[in-house]
């Protein structure tokens, strides 16, 4: 399978009912209202979404949800990282089935293996055959050096990076070490992130302003810094 993951994403939320339960009729809108946006890929069940705190049930099902919603007309990728390498081998088995675009995964959290450990974590995730993109985020999982992520990036099926590392020096040494496509993980610095050669953001903002922030990207992609700082100042 093969992903191009490139420009505006969306890290998308998970609506609820007031008993708790997944709104399906309300997340099926959701993604319809950002293929009518212009959002160029959607990642369900990631921290916005309430992913850690989803059973596995409830992943399948948001993540079914999206894909129907979507009928192939945008790429749905489903966080199946957890702390646990096992678990997240067999969810990401599950979004291979429910016919997902991809899967995201960080390091696992709390437990925070050694560097070795989490080339490990991912190597058996990339095993599964969906593609895989990596999340860096230090501040919930594992400091990875950025020798170990460029190492990690070299695994075969990993199809791009996420920074959330909040470190402009740092995503500076590593955007140097991706071979793949290297996206913002933090909306304050996803203009940065674009000076340095970023290829795109999976955002949270998108949720609110997928349209303008869609622009913004673009504007970047398309080396207009004077316009896309005007948005990403906006916002």
């Amino acid at each position: 399978m093969e992903l191009v993951v490139k420009g505006s994403w969306v890290a998308l939320a998970t609506p609820f009912n007031a008993k708790g339960n997944i709104d399906q009729k309300r997340l099926q809108q959701l993604v319809l209202w950002h293929q009518r946006q212009g959002t160029d890929g959607l990642v369900c069940c990631g921290t916005t979404g309430e992913g850690i705190t989803l059973s596995e049930r409830e992943r399948k099902k948001v993540a079914a949800l999206c894909i129907e919603a979507a009928n192939g007309k945008m790429p749905v990728v489903v966080n199946t990282g957890t702390a646990d390498t096992r678990q997240s081998v067999r969810l990401t088995e599950q979004m291979l089935f429910l016919g997902a675009s991809g899967c995201m995964a960080t390091a696992p959290y709390y437990s925070r293996p050694t560097q070795k450990g989490c080339i490990l974590h991912f190597q058996e995730i990339a095993k599964v055959g969906l593609p895989l993109i990596v999340y860096n985020n230090p501040a919930r999982t594992t400091k990875l050096e950025a020798e170990t992520i460029g190492e990690i990036l070299q695994i075969p099926g990993v199809a791009a990076y996420k920074d959330s590392s909040g470190d402009l020096r740092f995503i500076k040494k590593v955007r140097k070490l991706c071979p793949v496509p290297f996206l913002s993980g933090d909306d304050h610095l996803t203009y940065e992130t674009m000076k340095e050669g970023g290829d795109g953001a999976i955002s949270v903002i998108g949720n609110i302003v997928p349209k303008s922030w869609k622009k913004m990207i673009s504007l970047s992609l398309n080396k207009n810094w004077e316009g896309s700082k005007k948005i990403a100042d906006r916002y």
